[in-house]
């Protein structure tokens, strides 16, 4: 049969039989294999019954190499994407320890009620950088303020420089703003430009439009400032001494403060806070370690101002403090306040010395944890009943955080 064939078939013959042998090849490679990286996928649930529109969830990143080959050095590159929509998922890479390499992949997601969310995380060293959804900093130019925030709300406590004009606080400030921006470094610009041209209607104390600071924080502890609940009052702390950077986004904004040491109750007792804002949320989360002489604990107390007019809640068998505040302006509306902390932190709350309290008991060098934020009647909580509703489906988020596993696709 051989002879037959000219030499071009004889060569055909002999390519269809290696393309045959390389296919077979291939394919017992294919069966062969472990599966690929590329095709693990992680997959997000949503366990409640509620939306979450939202939220920072936290993926640890060990997991993320392991599953998918790749190596600490090409995590940088790591871009997450939804696997249905192929639009990017914001993400970052995260330690919550000081000076040590990530070990957390943030990513910030919406789900709806009892949803389900496949992300593909893949290398893209050329992909555009992701807009910043936090900021904070040190504002030196203004007596040592340290600000921060994101597309929602905005905070300041105060500083060494401010104490040393006499003007001592540690609680929280609240700014108010009814636009998706950043406005602490122009909050800050305008003011300046009010003083130098001693124009007032420049500060940031007068409505522009996007929001003011209407909020008075004076000696209380304001929007979740802390101290030492003993005999019916609040012993606290003086301005912050030393305040760390610890993240800067794009959506987790996370720093860390110390206060000086001072006498309470027969002690000397020193605070440290960590704070932490998310992408899209209204409340901080705190955790606060106080440190004391002895062994016995102490009463710790996180707590919300209730100014003249203001209303507060607490809620029936919730660990949740409400307060419909009042602003120093009466047409700045209504500045509304909240505290929420988790059932195994076994807080108490209550309302007394002008505030609405939550109680931790503690001893030296044991932390508690809890959520500390506000809102505003003029942007998207126009009414006590939608802030207090806000806070408790926070608080039933919290408990039934979004669920992950990995999948194949």
């Amino acid at each position: 049969m051989a002879d037959w064939l000219s030499p071009s078939s004889r060569r055909g013959d002999w390519q269809r039989g290696l393309f045959i042998l390389f296919c077979a090849t291939c394919l017992s490679g294919v069966l062969t294999a472990p599966p690929d990286a590329s095709g693990q996928q992680l997959r997000l649930t949503n366990p409640t019954n509620l939306d979450r529109t939202e939220e920072v969830i936290e993926i640890p990143l060990d997991q993320v190499a392991r599953r998918l080959h790749f190596s600490a050095a090409q995590l940088p590159s790591l871009v997450a994407t939804d696997a249905a929509t192929k639009q990017r998922i914001p993400s970052q890479l995260y330690t919550s320890r000081q000076g040590a390499d990530p070990d957390t992949l943030l990513l910030l997601v919406k789900l709806p009620a009892k949803g389900v969310m496949n992300v593909s995380l893949t290398l893209d060293p050329t992909a555009p950088p992701q807009e910043p959804l936090v900021f904070g900093r040190a504002i030196p130019e203004r007596k040592d303020d340290f600000a921060w925030e994101n597309k929602v709300v905005a905070y300041r406590i105060y500083g060494p420089a401010l104490e040393a004009t006499g003007e001592i606080s540690s609680g929280i400030d609240v700014w108010s703003k009814r636009i998706p921006n950043f406005v602490v470094d122009s909050f800050y610009k305008q003011d300046h430009e009010a003083a130098v041209t001693h124009n007032s209607a420049l500060s940031y104390h007068n409505d522009n439009g996007i929001g003011l600071d209407s909020y008075d924080v004076g000696p209380s502890r304001g929007c979740g400032g802390t101290g030492v609940w003993a005999d019916g009052k609040l012993s606290v702390s003086k301005n912050y001494t030393i305040a760390k950077i610890l993240a800067t986004g794009p959506i987790r904004f996370e720093f860390e403060v110390s206060y000086a040491p001072w006498q309470t109750v027969g002690k000397t007792v020193t605070e440290t806070k960590r704070i932490t804002l998310d992408a899209g949320s209204h409340l901080n989360k705190i955790v606060s370690t106080y440190t004391f002489d002895g062994e016995s604990p102490l009463d710790l107390a996180a707590g919300i101002a209730i100014h003249e007019g203001g209303a507060a809640t607490l809620p029936a068998g919730k660990s949740i403090a409400a307060v419909w505040d009042t602003p120093q302006k009466p047409s700045a509306g209504r500045i509304a306040t909240g505290l929420v902390s988790l059932p195994s932190e076994h807080a108490t709350t209550t309302t007394a010395a002008n505030h609405a309290l939550m109680i931790f008991k503690r001893h030296s060098g044991e932390s508690f944890t809890y959520f500390a934020g506000s809102g505003w009647s003029k942007a998207d909580m126009p009414t006590q009943e939608d802030w207090n509703a806000y806070l408790i489906r926070f608080e039933e988020l919290q408990e039934h955080p979004v669920a992950f596993s990995w999948t194949t696709k």
